[in-house]
């Protein structure tokens, strides 16, 4: 059985593997906040984000989308990084036994 301090290190370096990897599987340019200022929802339908292509949507009928859509495009491709990051993680843990 592993004490404390070898249970905070493991932690602390799986956390910086993920860390690294979602760096690794960030798919964001520095212009996604522009292409989704310019194409709104259809920029998150055509990149998988549907519930934020919805919400986009519902928002533009209120003019507030278009203000709204490039500050939700970042954190769009920071989750999905990090959860390819966290399945990476996963799946090496499960393939090592």
């Amino acid at each position: 059985m592993k004490d404390g301090n070898e249970m905070q290190e493991s932690i602390a370096a799986k956390l910086a593997q993920a860390e690294q990897l979602q760096k690794q599987y960030n798919e964001s340019t520095k212009a996604s906040w522009f292409w989704a200022l310019l194409f709104g929802p259809i920029y998150f339908a055509v990149h998988g984000f549907w519930g934020r292509a919805v919400i986009v949507l519902v928002l533009n009928f209120a003019i507030i989308g278009f203000i709204v859509a490039p500050f939700m495009a970042y954190p769009a491709w920071r989750a999905r990084a990090e959860k390819k990051a966290q399945n990476a993680i996963q799946t090496a843990a499960l393939m090592r036994g």
